[in-house]
């Protein structure tokens, strides 16, 4: 049925605009004469992307800065697993119309189960199926092979999505059941096979994965993204049932379990996990206090002034900050720790210890001697045939020196595609950007990498928590962190799309204001 939605005129100077027809939410736009309908929130966690950034026929998500294309509805950057559904539009004496077939929704899949090639005998082993893995999974699957897809993993589950661990999981605002990125059935559809188990070591030789309980399986090509595992505290009773790590699906139900009986929660180290941990707990009411070594949480990775506005709001939300601090001991009564005692003297008080201290990727799979990161090239390859990505891979990024090793998830489904097309044959070299974000409280967004950084430039209110920092290295733009209505990390991502490092000057131009550089 054909639905009248709007004015030609609203589309004009490359406007998005939201409307609804037949119950689905659309997003429009224009492209000369043409008139595009697609879906109008993000699969991913459903923002609206008529808050986003176009850039040509793009769209960025507003949020986590996913990207689809506006003509096609193709979901081009991850995150996210589904692609918008596409509408024929079109314009008719100055009005819009577009046809909405019963019963379609927003989006649609990434490759129909119907379209997956098979019959072929090659097989392409994944080894991980964290974000990286699945994601190279399914983009396999899109692009045509036709052989066994076969992703090995250590967790008996369908990859899920480790982000909301520490972001919405403790406090339950993100349910168990919707952590799963795939149902098991979805997987199946698709031809993905699932193999459970412990990988020892990848033989690229000898082109065989090697399991802990002495199998092997042999490969035509393979993607290694193992991630990493939970650094460890290394002290007497940090084995007692009430310290725990977040890394794991398990770990999560451990860790929830717990906070339910908590009333006091103390957190050693101040990363991502531990701080984001940390403000789902406070929401909750849990008295929170956190460990960290530095004078300021992040103020190597985002400056002082930064750092401190981070800081700041925990104190505000009543975290206890206990900063230039290490654990010394943990003192335990009846089989359990009752306090985390500093080398300061200063001993504090807990019923449960959440330990974050960094993460320990799985390199030796690959090179018992590696290390923290493997060097690859801009297609992912180590060895014919053998790609790396995730937590352990050291990428080539444009703007960037050197090959960088980047914990993000974002990253790690990027590398995942890309290693699927470079697999395939289909690649260019790794041009995409990094993108990450934190829950602490509200979105933090961090787009690009700075490595050392000569100046901070802060636009919007840093007190009131609304604000972009601008990284300059050497005169170029190299990153930028957006907090609150000032975010303007979007807009500086669709920039970067084409001048990876932007120059400073030509922010400065243009009042810091990224939006009005972009190309439309």
């Amino acid at each position: 049925m054909k639905h009248d939605v709007c004015a030609l005129a609203e589309l004009d100077d490359g406007r998005l605009v939201e409307a609804e027809a037949g119950g689905v939410k659309l997003l429009l736009s224009r492209d000369g004469d043409a008139v595009n309908a697609v879906g109008a929130s993000c699969p991913h966690k459903g923002a609206a992307l008529k808050d986003g950034v176009r850039v040509g026929n793009r769209v960025i998500c507003p949020w986590h800065h996913a990207m689809f294309d506006l003509a096609s509805g193709d979901h081009l950057e991850p995150p996210g697993h589904k692609c918008l559904a596409r509408f024929a539009a079109s314009a008719e004496n100055g009005r819009v119309t577009v046809e909405v077939p019963e019963g379609v929704g927003e989006h649609r899949p990434e490759v129909e189960p119907d379209a997956r090639r098979r019959g072929g005998d090659a097989v392409f082993l994944i080894v991980g199926a964290g974000a990286a893995g699945f994601a190279c999974a399914e983009e396999l699957a899109k692009g045509g092979f036709d052989g066994r897809i076969v992703l090995i993993s250590p967790e008996a589950e369908p990859p899920y999505d480790r982000t909301d661990l520490s972001k919405t999981y403790l406090n339950g605002k993100w349910p168990d059941d919707k952590l799963p990125m795939a149902s098991p059935g979805e997987l199946e559809a698709l031809g993905i096979e699932t193999v459970v188990g412990v990988v020892e070591r990848v033989d690229a030789d000898r082109r065989e994965v090697r399991f802990a309980d002495g199998r092997t399986m042999g490969f035509a090509k393979c993607f290694v993204a193992p991630g990493s595992d939970a650094a460890r505290l290394k002290l007497p009773n940090a084995d007692l049932p009430n310290v725990l790590t977040l890394r794991s699906h398990a770990d999560g139900r451990r860790v929830k379990a717990a906070v339910d009986a908590a009333n006091h929660v103390v957190v050693i180290g101040a990363g991502f996990i531990g701080l984001e941990a940390a403000s789902q707990l406070a929401g909750m009411g849990k008295r929170v206090s956190v460990v960290a070594k530095d004078r300021l949480p992040f103020a190597r990775q985002f400056g002082e002034a930064v750092a401190g506005q981070i800081a700041r709001r925990h104190a505000d939300e009543g975290v206890a900050l206990h900063c230039r601090a290490e654990v010394e001991s943990l003192k335990a009564e009846g089989g359990r720790v009752v306090a985390v005692k500093l080398k300061s003297g200063q001993e504090i008080e807990t019923d449960l210890v959440l330990v974050s201290i960094g993460a320990a990727p799985r390199t030796e799979l690959v090179d018992p001697d590696a290390g923290k990161g493997l060097e690859v090239d801009a297609l992912l390859a180590f060895r014919p045939d053998v790609h790396l990505g995730g937590d352990i891979a050291a990428v080539p990024v444009p703007g960037q020196p050197k090959p960088l090793r980047i914990e993000h998830w974002r990253v790690a489904e990027q590398h995942g595609r890309q290693a699927a097309r470079a697999m395939l044959g289909q690649a260019e070299p790794f041009r995409s950007v990094p993108f990450f974000w934190s829950g602490q409280y509200d979105r933090i967004s961090y787009v690009g990498h700075a490595t050392s950084t000569d100046e901070v430039h802060i636009a919007g209110d840093l007190d009131g928590g609304s604000y972009t920092a601008f990284y300059v290295e050497r005169g170029r733009v190299t990153a930028a962190l957006g907090r609150g209505e000032d975010d303007r990390t979007p807009a500086l991502h669709a920039v970067m799309l084409a001048d990876p490092t932007p120059a400073r000057e030509r922010l400065e131009s243009v009042g810091w204001d990224p939006a009005r550089l972009i190309d439309r």
